[in-house]
């Protein structure tokens, strides 16, 4: 008896609480006023005001921002070492390789110091940094180093497997969890004063107009070389391939891991036309055919 009861109290007890949760009444079998006035059609101002913005966002739908438009919305071509934008502007980049710092002495360190800040102070234009973060690929050195191995005859067996499983750590390694490195760029614009440009037809203003940005961004980048040389940091300049490289790694960050640059490279996939599958032989026989029409 006493069993019964004791679940006859628990259960009005889960009852009533559940009635307050989900704003019913607490005896059974009738309706609450918020229930009843919605059975009669009675709406309150609030409930009317909820459905007008269930219309309103029924009938607005908000489109999504293009990320890879808006980013490069101002780009026109990439030729001839140079991102060509609108307006008459132009960007040259270039790749600066590291100099360690940190593990320099310190008189080689205000050595750095010394030649960096010299160059800073001969600067009257704008000079942008770009860091790009990549994921660290090793598939280039692994596959040297496993072709290597594999055609030496001299190796004894025993540092043969340990050079298996020490490149079989290495790719695990790199696939265990995701490792970054660092590319340093320096970004050159220049924007060209057409009305100093006096030519009057429209495709030589063009290639004066590009001549001139290509002059001038190239002094600023062999400036920059030789002050920056100093301080045990190297500039190179990117060609158009390399510019391409650093928006491929920009815009497909994951994928470019697996998908390489130079793949898409060599499988001609950066071609203006789409051709059907052609052996090596041709391929190689048609790049002849191009540089001899070039060079003639």
């Amino acid at each position: 008896m006493k069993d019964i009861l004791f679940l006859l109290i628990m259960g009005a007890v889960l009852w009533i609480v559940y009635a307050v949760v989900s704003k019913r009444s607490i005896i059974p079998f009738v309706k609450s006023k918020d229930n009843t006035q919605k059975g009669n059609g009675l709406s309150t101002p609030s409930a009317k005001m909820g459905s007008g913005k269930k219309k309103q966002e029924q009938v607005y739908e908000e489109q999504e921002p293009d990320l890879f438009e808006d980013l490069i919305e101002d780009v026109v071509d990439v030729k001839n070492h140079l991102v060509h934008l609108q307006n008459n502007r132009f960007l040259l980049i270039a790749e600066v390789s590291p100099c360690n710092y940190f593990l320099r002495s310190q008189s080689e360190q205000e050595a750095i110091d010394t030649a960096f800040e010299s160059w800073l102070a001969t600067l009257n234009y704008q000079v942008q940094w770009y860091i790009q973060s990549r994921y660290i690929d090793l598939s280039e050195p692994i596959e040297e180093m496993r072709t290597n191995m594999m055609e030496a005859n001299d190796i004894p067996f025993n540092a043969l497997e340990y050079g298996k499983s020490m490149l079989n750590d290495l790719v695990h390694w790199q696939k265990s969890s995701p490792r970054y490195e660092s590319k340093r760029y320096l970004v050159f614009p220049y924007e060209v004063n057409v009305s100093t440009i006096e030519d009057s037809n429209k495709e030589e203003l063009a290639e004066r107009i590009e001549e001139k940005a290509w002059t001038e961004l190239y002094r600023r980048c062999n400036n920059a070389r030789s002050s920056l040389r100093k301080a045990n940091m190297d500039v190179e300049l990117l060609t158009t391939e390399g510019i391409l490289d650093v928006l491929y790694h920009l815009f497909n960050r994951k994928k470019a891991l697996k998908t390489k640059f130079k793949n898409i490279r060599d499988r001609e996939m950066l071609s203006l036309y789409s051709t059907a599958d052609q052996p090596q032989s041709r391929v190689e026989y048609v790049k002849e055919l191009i540089s001899q029409n070039e060079t003639a």
